[in-house]
């Protein structure tokens, strides 16, 4: 006959089990020697200091991380140390503004165009991508279109149509015009002013004192 049970005390399990709440001095067993890497994703938290996250990694992917670090910071100073041109033929070229040379060859066969030869002497080849007056009367544009290649040791006619666009207020003269280029070749991408004197300058003032003459200042020569 069973003994009855003791009132207030349960009864006895021959397998305990752990609480559902851990007490203060519980320690969760050791991880499996098979189970997964825990694995953090882009947002997940993760309070552990670097230190700590360092020290759990094996010493095996510590070795490969300072190994690939090592690399980083030598291909990084491989490419601060390399010169900017890193092709002998660029960098032994001469700069475009050194061997392009642009002269005025006299007005046009059309109106309000000026005919120039262009010339390359040496180096790789240059091309012109733009051509401009500075001025704010004039409007340019170029016969061929640019952009224009000329090899060394080659020669390029080229026709520049100049307008005016409105009349200067007071009326001013045109002193030592020159045109503004866009010169590119292997070595290099500038920009270079050529300056001419003797026939261009009386000719564009030509041109401009016949669009705006002095007794109308400030017309605009489109609407004449």
């Amino acid at each position: 006959m069973a003994r009855p049970k003791h009132p207030g005390h349960p009864a006895h399990s021959a397998h305990p089990t752990h609480p559902t709440r851990p007490g203060p001095h519980y320690l969760p067993p050791p991880p499996s020697p098979d189970a997964p890497a825990e694995t953090l994703g882009a947002g997940d938290p993760d309070s552990r200091t670097a230190a700590e996250r360092w020290a759990a990694l094996t010493p095996r992917t510590r070795r490969t991380i300072t190994a690939g670090l090592a690399l980083g910071a030598a291909v990084t100073a491989l490419l601060l140390l390399r010169p900017p041109h890193s092709d002998p033929a660029a960098a032994s070229s001469p700069y475009p503004t050194q061997t392009t040379y642009l002269h005025y060859q006299g007005r046009g066969p059309a109106k309000h165009t000026y005919r120039f030869l262009l010339r390359v002497e040496s180096g790789s080849p240059v091309t012109v991508s733009r051509l401009r007056l500075p001025f704010a009367e004039f409007g340019t544009r170029t016969t061929p279109r640019l952009p224009l290649t000329v090899n060394a040791g080659d020669t390029a006619p080229l026709t520049v149509e100049i307008r005016v666009r409105h009349c200067p207020s007071p009326p001013r003269t045109i002193d030592l015009p020159h045109l503004d280029l866009t010169l590119r070749n292997q070595r290099a991408l500038q920009q270079h002013s050529f300056l001419f004197g003797g026939a261009f300058p009386h000719a564009l003032a030509r041109e401009l004192s016949t669009a705006c003459p002095a007794e109308r200042p400030g017309t605009n020569p489109s609407r004449r």
